[in-house]
């Protein structure tokens, strides 16, 4: 059994922005595909599970990035699951140059759900045959405490989820809620800086196509990010720090 999973690949230009550095959003593509292939190997993939009645979905995610991977760069990607508890599959994620330079870490809390009532189920009561990774170090802090609204004078947009926004779950998926945040900061905040740590969490899961209130709130280079439905109800919360590139 594979205790962990290793995959190289090319950044390539549709994955970057205009200064040719990897998107945030891409390098969760990466993260969503990379730790799918190694479930898959492990008897615990997307058909495999719907098969058994149960989907995956990400709650709750810490992301650092060291250096953004550049165009043409070739990017090598570790990831594997960490220990679970009564609600969490924690998983782990670290992207380097071939040299070892380190690029990013991730840590990663997934949740399991049923795919009738979309009612979590604990990983406890299910036999999922994942590996013994308790000798593994942690590369990053599982997030823990979400982050609220913080700055003066928050901007508020709408936004209607779209066709290319919705997954294979019939929902949004975890990766368009990255581009979201990266569209509210813009070229002006993110021209010569990069996210370089950001803590975020799925709170509900957009199902539906009506328009939805988008706030960012700066305090300097901190930054608060949240998704709400009109009525208030929080789909996504995000908080994180702007680096100067590297």
């Amino acid at each position: 059994m594979n205790k962990t999973y290793t995959e190289s690949f090319q950044v390539r230009a549709t994955d970057c922005d205009f200064e040719r550095r990897m998107r945030l959003d891409a390098l969760f593509i990466a993260m969503q595909e990379g730790g799918e292939r190694h479930a898959l190997s492990l008897g615990a993939g997307y058909d495999q599970m719907m098969a058994r009645g149960l989907f995956f979905a990400l709650a709750r995610i810490h992301v650092s990035t060291f250096r953004a991977p550049r165009q043409n760069e070739t990017v090598v990607h570790t990831t594997w699951p960490g220990e679970m508890n009564r609600f969490f599959c924690p998983r782990y994620h670290v992207f380097t140059l071939q040299d070892g330079t380190p690029l990013a870490a991730a840590g990663a809390l997934w949740v399991m759900l049923d795919t009738k009532q979309r009612r979590i189920v604990s990983p406890q009561k299910v036999d999922l045959g994942f590996p013994d990774n308790s000798d593994l170090t942690a590369p990053i802090a599982l997030p823990t405490r979400m982050p609220a609204l913080k700055g003066e004078a928050p901007q508020v947009f709408s936004r209607a989820p779209q066709y290319s926004d919705f997954d294979v779950n019939g929902h949004v998926n975890n990766t368009k809620y990255i581009a979201w945040l990266c569209d509210a900061l813009g070229f002006d905040a993110l021209r010569g800086a990069y996210i370089g740590d950001l803590v975020a969490g799925y709170e509900k899961e957009i199902r539906g196509h009506d328009p939805l209130r988008v706030t960012l709130a700066r305090n300097d280079d901190a930054f608060s990010f949240q998704i709400a439905s009109d009525a208030g109800e929080k789909h996504f919360v995000a908080g994180g720090v702007l680096r100067p590139e590297v």
